[in-house]
């Protein structure tokens, strides 16, 4: 027989718990960062103006209600993350309830089935969930899309809430505006790590280039150090596209190959006759750097919004990168024709 279980609030309204969480120990505002934490990772994914309901049970017990329109897989991973949520060190103990909806997720006889999903104390993956049905029969959902008997002591129970004490809900939902507030803050801290580390590369490859050709000279291991710290910077632009639309990077960006450059130019001569053309190729980077920001400004203007780079991107969008990469490779070849 399948039960719908509900509760009435203070006012009573009934309110649908069938995805519903119990969660013992942790602080009231770590669970609220993780469960915004969560509908920020899965926005894309979500359906719109989807809302989470925060209910404080008593000292470190909290009562979560997920919107009913979470499907399964969302509300498994909602279950995950919760355990293990990212930059929040708490130790929680975690149930959820839904009832089964997914066939793809599920095995079929599981269909229409109420459930306690949770994650055993002693779980050593970290990417799945158990459930315990309504018959006690308990699975183990791999997010590698595996499913498989086990046999786990977990016996499927309903809490037992006594509605009539439950407070006025905190209700956890993001806007668009902050999802994307959150986004570009997460991509610019993403931006801050990369680019030290990849800066860290660039000098560790100039400097091996300097010890083999000055203090230790040695052909091959030079000739291989400045192709590489010829095409690294280059490509190192060309790629970290997202990195250019911050003025700050740009600005760095610019300092770097202008000292590229420079580095390009005092090396000139201790370059062999066969790596001789490798000179020109220090170029790149600054000439690619005054093209491409105006080029991406016209862009703006002209279509409203930022080029789409990707393996396939839009015909227009493709024709801008051709550009930039035309214009700069053409005015490379000029300066090698009258050098």
């Amino acid at each position: 027989m399948i039960v719908e279980y509900q509760f009435i609030n203070k006012e009573n309204d009934k309110v649908n718990i069938d995805n519903f969480i119990i969660i013992k120990g942790g602080l009231c505002n770590d669970i609220k960062k993780a469960l915004q934490q969560w509908i920020t990772l899965y926005s894309k994914d979500l359906v719109s103006n989807i809302k989470l309901e925060l209910y404080i049970l008593g000292l470190e017990r909290y009562l979560i209600v997920a919107d009913k329109r979470l499907n399964n897989e969302k509300f498994n991973y909602l279950i995950n993350y919760l355990r293990y949520p990212e930059g929040i060190e708490y130790n929680i103990s975690i149930e959820g309830y839904a009832t089964v909806s997914d066939g793809k997720i599920y095995p079929q006889n599981l269909l229409h089935k109420n459930i306690l999903v949770y994650v055993p104390d002693n779980d050593k993956e970290f990417d799945n969930v158990f459930v315990t049905t309504e018959d006690n029969e308990t699975y183990k959902i791999d997010f590698g899309g595996k499913v498989s008997r086990v046999y786990e002591s977990r016996t499927f129970r309903i809490p037992d809430i006594d509605t009539n004490l439950l407070q006025k809900p905190e209700r956890i939902a993001l806007t668009k505006l902050e999802i994307t507030e959150v986004e570009n803050e997460k991509s610019k801290k993403s931006i801050k790590n990369r680019f030290r580390i990849i800066l860290a590369l660039v000098i560790i490859i100039a400097a091996i280039n300097s010890f083999f050709l000055f203090i230790y000279p040695n052909n091959d291991i030079s000739s291989i150090t400045t192709y590489i710290l010829v095409f690294f910077v280059a490509l190192w632009f060309d790629w970290d596209y997202k990195m250019l639309r911050i003025d700050k990077y740009y600005s760095y960006s610019i300092i770097i190959a202008l000292l590229h450059l420079a580095y390009g130019h005092f090396i000139r001569k201790y370059l062999s006759e066969e790596d001789s053309f490798l000179y020109y190729g220090f170029y790149f980077p600054v000439l690619y750097l005054i093209i491409q920001k105006p080029v991406r400004l016209f862009f703006i203007r002209k279509f409203n919004r930022e080029p789409i780079i990707e393996p396939h991107p839009p015909l227009l969008d493709g024709l801008y990168g051709i550009t930039i990469l035309f214009l700069t490779v053409g005015i490379i070849s000029i300066i090698a024709m009258f050098a």
